[in-house]
């Protein structure tokens, strides 16, 4: 739904939600932090780290909103 949502030209936004358990955030929050120090790759690192949480979530909704270009 969300592609025919974009190709029909609406912007689109997905709403998820994860239950984590405190263990599990701080784990990823010292694996962010590290990714957040690396000299090489730094992007590549924190995006790895991110997707991580974003992994395996319960799909609330999907969105549509029409956003039409504004004179000025």
């Amino acid at each position: 739904e969300c592609s025919n949502m974009a190709r029909e030209g609406l912007r689109t936004l997905v709403v998820a939600k994860k239950t984590i358990t405190p263990e599990h955030y701080q784990d990823f929050e010292q694996r962010l932090m590290k990714a957040r120090l690396q000299t090489i790759d730094r992007n590549r690192r924190v995006n790895e780290v991110i997707e991580t949480l974003e992994r395996d979530m319960e799909l609330l909704c999907v969105t549509g909103v029409e956003d039409k270009l504004q004179e000025n």
